[in-house]
C-alpha cells in the first residue's frame, strides 16, 4: 500500500495568533506634546491683546504736558471646536472575542475600541492644529493663526492698526533650501517683532532632515539637547529627535505643513479644553473621565466617552472633545514657507 503522509492541509487546527495585536497606525501627536493644555470655561475663548500707544517725550524745564497717549486694547475671541470619534460594536463580536484564546488584545474588545477611538481623535486634533480652518466648530490651526494678512480671533490683521497682532511670515516665493543664515534671520525677525525669540520650530521630517544636514555629522550624533517643555525637561539626541539653532529647538511632526517651518513661543501658544459638565465634579474629586493617549503616552485632553442609546444587539458610544488651539500673541510666532527638501 502506498505511503500516505499527513500534511497540514489534512489537519483541522485552531488559528493561533502570536502575542498581542500590533498597531501599525502612526498616531503620535508631536505638536500636542510640545504645548501646554489649559482648562477653559464659558461660551468661547477670549483674551485682550494690548498694542503700543504710550508716549514718551522730551520737555523743556517748566513746560506744560501737551502730548498724551496710552496703550490700546483689543478683543480677541475664538469659538470652541467640536470633534468626536464614534464606536459601534455588535454584541456577538464582543461575546466571541471575550471567549477567544488569542489575540489577547481582543478579549476586552469594547475597551480596546474606545481606546483606539480616543487615539484616533488625538491624532485628528493634532492634524487640525496645523491645517484647521477655524470656521464653524473647527480648530483654528497654525495655518490661519500664524499669518499676517487675515482675520484671526475676530481681529482683522489687514488693518495697519492691528499690525502688532500679525505673525512673521517669510515666503521667498520659490522653493529655497534652508541655511543657518536664513534660519537665524527668521528667528531674528520674530524676536524684533515681539522682543522674545521662539523656542520651538515644528516641521515635517523631510524638512527636519534638511536642517539636520547643515550640522557637522559628529556633532549631530553625539550632542545631547535639553529642552524645557511645558511638561518638564526633555533630553533629546540632536541627530534623532531635535536640533537646536540659536536656542530654538527644531522638532519633527509628520502632521506639520509640507515645506514649512512653524516658529512658536510656547509661552503664548496652548491648547484650551472645555471639560464635560459632569467632569468638573470628577476633577474636584481627583477623578478623570477618560484619559486618551497617542500610543506614546497619556495626553491630558479631557475626552468624554458617552454611551449612546441601544437600538439592537450592539453597543454604541461617542468620544467627545471640545477645545481650541490658542495663539495669544501671534507676533511671538512666525513661519517660513517654500522650504526645499531636495
Amino acid at each position: 500500500m502506498a505511503d500516505v503522509i499527513t500534511t497540514l492541509d489534512l489537519l483541522t487546527l485552531a488559528q493561533e495568533y502570536r502575542g498581542d495585536i500590533v498597531r501599525t497606525v502612526n498616531r503620535k501627536a508631536a505638536l500636542l506634546r510640545s504645548i501646554s493644555v489649559v482648562v477653559g470655561s464659558g461660551k468661547n475663548i477670549a483674551w485682550a491683546p494690548e498694542y503700543d500707544g504710550a508716549l514718551v517725550e522730551n520737555y523743556a524745564d517748566g513746560a506744560d504736558a501737551s502730548n498724551f497717549g496710552q496703550d490700546t486694547q483689543d478683543s480677541a475671541i475664538l469659538n470652541w471646536s467640536l470633534y468626536r470619534s464614534n464606536v459601534h460594536i455588535s454584541q456577538l463580536s464582543m461575546d466571541a472575542a471575550a471567549t477567544s484564546s488569542s489575540p489577547m488584545g481582543n478579549r476586552a474588545l469594547w475597551a480596546r475600541a474606545v481606546q483606539n477611538g480616543g487615539m484616533a481623535l488625538v491624532k485628528h486634533v493634532n492634524e487640525k492644529c496645523y491645517s484647521g480652518a477655524g470656521t464653524g466648530t473647527t480648530v483654528a490651526g497654525l495655518a490661519v493663526a500664524i499669518e499676517d494678512d487675515n482675520t484671526y480671533a475676530t481681529i482683522d490683521r489687514t488693518d495697519s492698526a492691528n499690525a502688532k497682532f500679525r505673525s512673521t511670515v517669510v515666503d521667498p516665493g520659490v522653493a529655497t533650501a534652508p541655511t543657518f543664515a536664513l534660519l537665524r534671520d527668521d528667528i531674528r525677525q520674530v524676536e524684533e517683532a515681539c522682543g522674545e525669540q521662539p523656542n520651538i520650530a515644528l516641521c515635517k521630517p523631510a524638512v527636519f532632515n534638511k536642517v539636520a544636514s547643515l550640522f557637522d555629522a559628529t556633532r549631530r550624533y553625539t550632542q545631547q539637547v535639553e529642552f524645557d517643555g511645558p511638561r518638564g525637561q526633555i533630553k533629546l539626541d540632536l541627530g534623532v529627535q531635535a536640533l537646536e539653532v540659536d536656542g530654538t529647538m527644531f522638532m519633527k511632526d509628520v502632521d506639520a505643513t509640507a515645506n514649512a517651518i512653524y516658529y512658536l513661543n510656547s509661552d503664548y501658544v496652548h491648547l484650551e479644553v472645555l471639560p464635560h459638565a459632569e467632569m468638573r465634579e470628577w476633577m474636584a474629586a481627583g477623578v478623570l473621565d477618560f484619559a486618551p493617549e497617542d500610543g506614546f503616552g497619556p495626553m491630558p485632553l479631557m475626552f468624554h466617552a458617552e454611551a449612546l442609546a441601544k437600538a439592537g444587539a450592539s453597543e454604541k458610544c461617542q468620544i467627545l472633545w471640545t477645545g481650541q488651539l490658542v495663539v495669544r500673541r501671534p507676533n511671538a510666532c512666525g513661519k517660513r514657507l517654500n522650504v526645499s527638501t531636495s
